[in-house]
């Protein structure tokens, strides 16, 4: 099996295809379909390969080898990127199995894991397409190569944890008809050391230092919807086109795991700080925004209980509080229902972010995962002003909020309130 899983793999690479675009009248530009056209749904069996922390990868064979299912559903809403739900099921499939998975928790115990039903998984992907970046679109194209960050959540029922997940993979699709692709999917994904832990609360690795997994799958892709252009269709512009760059001060309300934050949060549990980012709009409906989110180091609460190190929370402004490096995948809301309108001046867009949190004074990195509302409004052809709200998750050890629990039996989370601007770089309007 293993053998035949890895000669598959180098025949074919992986990704989704679920492409049928047609091209503008300027060169170089591509018209956008439905809302509901060019979605995929996908299956695959999968191998996953374990790579606890402080574990040497060479003994992976067979410590650290499981197999699974995966199932997914996705959208295109341009060549160059998309997007896509899914799920796995890991460990638990009666004709797939390692008797010798010891890295798989319960640690040293084989079979306890696969017997108590593997983990589960649940990831978003944003794809971006390589070929449709750098070569013009073709919609003959049959092989595709692209590249996806992602994010998600995974539970083990063999310990009964769960973790933040956070991930990178390579994607290369061949179609075989109109409808019909064949995919192997290559990912690597980071999580807490929870999700690994033996049931004596024995962890493989803290927040700063978090076990991670190969994912190896290989499936088919069916297309449901074919390419279908309307009146609410736009030339998507050149790569360096509708960027934009924002500023922001912000407001964070802590809310660690097991604290009363109702009664506390304004206290004890609030920083300020400062957001930059800078993004794309690729579709009127899509964009992709980088952010760095300085949390603690300019305006200081005396107050301020909820933050490491716990014996002396006034010692993470002394050292310069924390900041959150976050990638967001926008979705304008406005667009999407109404269709693009060159003149509206409201828009009303949700998100969903991947990062990473860094705490200066104790030195510890733990995966996020957030969401949020984001309104704007448009002053004039370049400059506009918006507000969001969000709510963001990250692990106990050495984040936000850090309540001195043990790694995996909870995470904390924290309200972010922001207001700024946003200044339009390059060409913002879309040509219809």
């Amino acid at each position: 099996m293993k053998k035949l899983f890895f000669i598959v793999l180098c025949l074919v690479a992986s990704h989704v295809s679920a492409q049928d675009f047609q091209s503008g009248e300027e060169p170089g530009t591509v018209l956008t379909n439905t809302f509901w056209s060019d979605c995929f749904v996908q299956a695959d069996l999968d191998m996953s390969l374990q790579n606890p922390y402080g574990y040497s990868f060479s003994n992976v064979f067979p410590n650290g080898k499981s197999f699974g299912l995966d199932v997914a559903v996705g959208k295109w809403f341009a060549p160059l990127i998309g997007v896509r739900g899914k799920f796995n099921w890991e460990n638990a499939l009666p004709l797939l199995k390692n008797g010798h998975a010891n890295w798989l928790a319960p640690f040293y115990h084989p079979g306890v894991n696969r017997n108590r039903g593997g983990y589960i998984a649940a990831y978003g992907d944003v794809l971006l397409n390589l070929h449709a970046l750098f070569l013009p679109y073709r919609a003959d194209r049959t092989w595709n190569l692209s590249v996806y960050p992602r994010v998600g959540v995974n539970y083990n029922f063999g310990v009964s944890k769960g973790a933040l997940a956070v991930g990178v993979g390579v994607l290369n699709t061949y179609r075989l008809t109109p409808r019909w692709s064949v995919y192997a999917d290559v990912a690597y994904v980071m999580s807490g050391s929870g999700f690994v832990g033996s049931e004596n609360t024995k962890a493989t690795g803290t927040g700063s230092g978090s076990n991670g997994y190969f994912s190896l799958g290989i499936g088919a892709q069916y297309d449901i919807t074919r390419g279908q252009t309307s009146e609410r269709a736009v030339e998507t512009r050149g790569f360096w086109n509708n960027w934009f760059a924002q500023a922001s001060l912000d407001m964070t309300l802590m809310n660690p795991y097991g604290c009363n934050f109702f009664s506390h949060a304004l206290t004890k549990g609030r920083t300020h700080g400062l957001t930059v980012g800078l993004g794309k709009w690729f579709t009127p409906e899509i964009a992709l925004r980088g952010l760095v989110q300085w949390e603690n180091g300019l305006i200081k609460n005396s107050k301020l209980e909820w933050v490491p190190p716990v014996d002396d929370p006034s010692q993470n402004y002394e050292g310069h509080g924390f900041v959150v490096l976050g990638l967001d995948a926008l979705f304008n809301l406005t667009n999407i229902i109404q269709g693009y309108q060159e003149n509206k001046l409201w828009h009303t867009s949700v998100y969903g972010r991947a990062g990473l949190l860094h705490h200066f004074k104790i030195d510890s990195y733990s995966p996020v995962l957030g969401a949020g509302v984001e309104q704007s409004y448009r002053l004039d052809d370049r400059w506009s002003l918006f507000g969001n709200v969000g709510y963001q998750v990250t692990t106990s050890e050495g984040s936000a909020g850090m309540t001195g629990m043990k790694v995996g039996e909870g995470s904390n989370g924290f309200f972010t309130f922001n207001v700024g601007a946003v200044f339009d770089i390059g060409e913002r309007t879309w040509k219809r």
